[in-house]
């Protein structure tokens, strides 16, 4: 990548002791553990740009884009579910809160 790069979060990989980690960066994510290497070839990738990115207790990240919610699967990058909204703003936190 050439240029600034945009992070986004830096997400603990469950049942991994803290070993690996979820990089998510401009439109897409990489896998990798503690010291920099690559623990899986899948990438995630986001259907548009997020502004803000979360961990959900449900295995889930969250990703909020301009036009849609993205939710995929922290453990394959797979696309579980998609919310279509109205209201495109950058978040100040994004998190989950009692199921929500």
């Amino acid at each position: 990548i050439q240029g600034t790069i945009r992070p986004h979060a830096i997400i603990i990989l469950p049942n991994t002791s803290g070993m690996e980690l979820l990089l998510a960066y401009e439109d897409e994510g990489i896998y990798i553990d503690i010291y920099g290497h690559f623990t899986k070839e899948t990438v995630l990738q986001w259907g548009e740009m997020p502004a803000s990115v979360a961990y959900l207790q449900s295995n889930q990240v969250m990703g909020w884009g301009e036009k849609a919610i993205e939710l995929r699967s922290v453990d394959t990058g797979n696309l579980e579910g998609v919310f279509m909204h109205k209201k495109a703003q950058k978040l100040k936190f994004l998190c989950e809160r009692n199921d929500k």
